[in-house]
């Protein structure tokens, strides 16, 4: 056998040991089609002993398959079943501070909610507020409260999407990170959901921005008090 034989089968040998370390390593990845398989990364990374609070349950559609389990606790504005409470997720009363371990958290991201009507098919399936500012009011809201019921390195996990609103990008993500971060979150983990389709508006024949076919779970983990967030990625807002 040659030399240059020698280097090839070494090569090949090489090779073949890395396929195999490949087969036997699960690696994680930041992007999915599938919103269980983030949540199930993002549970085993940052919750292995799953979800304390759901204060947005809603349908439950992120426990219906069996795989993830259900929250210890469960409320929602309007709330749809007899074990989920009636609250609003900036007001948690019920639940006693520094109690948490970790908070899964589903909101809106659209608004278009007017007096007489939610405006396009969007805004009437996801309405609530008149406007994408006053929707990043309610957010501010919620993590004031979140961070009240987490314990220190408690993790909420963010479940969020940008928007474009009267032909204006929100970059809601950014506003989100911003917020949390100045309340003494670290901002650990982020995850892009992607998709295949989306819902067509009424509005969207008139095209000005690129359609958003992605969306985000953004992990947060509670610093314990006096600590600085050295790792800061807080960026300038919209």
């Amino acid at each position: 056998m040659t030399d240059k034989d020698k280097e090839i089968e070494a090569l090949t040998t090489l090779l073949e040991l890395i396929n195999q370390m490949e087969k036997k390593v699960t690696v994680i990845k930041t992007t999915s089609y599938d919103q269980l398989e983030i949540i199930k990364n993002i549970l085993s990374l940052h919750c292995i002993k799953g979800i304390d609070l759901d204060p947005t349950y809603s349908k439950g559609n992120f426990y219906k398959s069996g795989e993830i389990e259900q929250p210890r606790i469960k409320s929602d504005l309007i709330s749809k079943f007899d074990d989920v409470i009636t609250s609003d997720a900036c007001k948690l009363d019920f639940i006693e501070d520094s109690s948490l371990n970790s908070i899964m958290f589903d909101p809106p991201f659209v608004g278009g909610h007017t007096k007489q009507q939610p405006t396009g098919i969007i805004g009437e399936r996801f309405h609530g507020f008149p406007y994408i500012k006053d929707l990043w009011k309610w957010y501010d809201l919620c993590l004031i409260e979140f961070h009240k019921k987490l314990n220190d390195k408690g993790v909420l996990i963010f479940k969020c999407q940008d928007t474009v609103s009267s032909g204006k990008q929100w970059f809601s993500h950014i506003h989100i990170i911003n917020k949390a971060e100045s309340l003494g979150f670290y901002t650990k983990d982020l995850f892009i959901l992607n998709a295949k389709n989306r819902l067509i508006g009424h509005n969207h024949g008139n095209q000005k921005h690129a359609r958003k076919f992605h969306s985000y779970f953004i992990v947060f983990e509670k610093l314990p008090k006096g600590k600085i967030n050295k790792q800061s990625s807080t960026i300038g807002g919209i």
